[in-house]
């Protein structure tokens, strides 16, 4: 299991880490107990795979969504190290609101995770205004007020790391994803820009972009579903994916989880405007 290979990898990185004189790397001994999470789109798929994997490593971790009866199931399924709370990622009010539950419970606001998207296909002549603009509204938008309302908050407490979900399809762009290709285009640059912007300022905030495939997720299964409507079977869809990659397969939600987990600890602590593909060799 990954979930196994990163434990039993992080004790050998925190050995290293004492002959390189560095005292404390939350995150490298497997435990992230010092760390207070926020993840938006926390109910589901990648989001809901990154909370559960900071809760196994001991960290306090709020589930952010729109989806209140799923987000709340999924944070009492956690246990009593996560929370929901209603988030709503295009209003930047909501952001404030979150930021403001999540400390009231659990204290300083150490790292953020904007995981929340859509992702609806259609080539540039099916696509409309009005679908565009939800697609970078909650994609670009919503990563913009998560990575604005998280800085805000972590140069008040000690600092801390902002992970940004984009993808392949924000490097290789996709004829039936515009929208979603110009989304997660803008996600990478403006992850860039904040980490320069924090590293500028001296703040004690990182930020990084995780870049997954094709991950086996609900809304995968939403382009499988489409695919069945149009006289495709499951078996040849989800091969499709699966031979985009060199790996030949598609990902699993673990996957990205670990690497977002990884940016996230001290383990990354000299990371910082870089991304990280998590896409089966699809971009090397």
């Amino acid at each position: 299991m990954l979930e196994t290979a990163v434990a039993l990898s992080l004790p050998r990185l925190a050995r290293r880490a004492a002959l390189w004189g560095v005292e404390t790397m939350s995150g490298v001994d497997g435990s992230l107990s010092s760390k207070v999470v926020l993840i938006s789109g926390g109910a589901s798929g990648i989001g809901y795979a990154t909370a559960r994997l900071f809760v196994e490593q001991g960290a306090k971790v709020a589930l952010g969504d729109v989806q209140k009866a799923k987000g709340a199931a999924a944070a009492e399924a956690l246990g009593e190290r996560a929370m929901f709370v209603d988030l709503d990622v295009t209003q930047e009010a909501a952001w404030r609101e979150a930021v403001k539950a999540v400390e009231a419970r659990f204290g300083a606001l150490t790292t953020v995770v904007n995981s929340a998207g859509v992702s609806v296909p259609a080539n540039i002549e099916q696509e409309t205004l009005e679908g565009f603009r939800r697609t970078l509204a909650i994609n670009l938008e919503g990563v913009f007020l998560g990575c604005k309302v998280g800085v805000e908050a972590l140069k008040a407490g000690t600092g801390g790391a902002i992970v940004n979900l984009g993808s392949t399809l924000g490097v290789q762009a996709g004829a039936i994803f515009p929208a979603y290709s110009a989304s997660k285009g803008g996600v990478r640059m403006l992850t860039r820009a904040v980490a320069l912007h924090c590293a500028e300022q001296g703040y004690d905030i990182r930020v990084n972009a995780v870049l997954p495939g094709a991950i086996h997720t609900e809304m995968v299964e939403g382009y499988i579903a489409a695919g069945e409507a149009g006289g495709a079977t499951r078996e040849s869809v989800i091969g499709g994916f699966a031979q985009a990659h060199p790996m030949k397969r598609l990902g699993r939600p673990i996957e990205p989880a670990a690497a977002i987990v990884f940016l996230a600890s001290d383990a990354a602590s000299f990371i910082t405007g870089a991304d990280l593909a998590v896409d089966g060799g699809l971009l090397a």
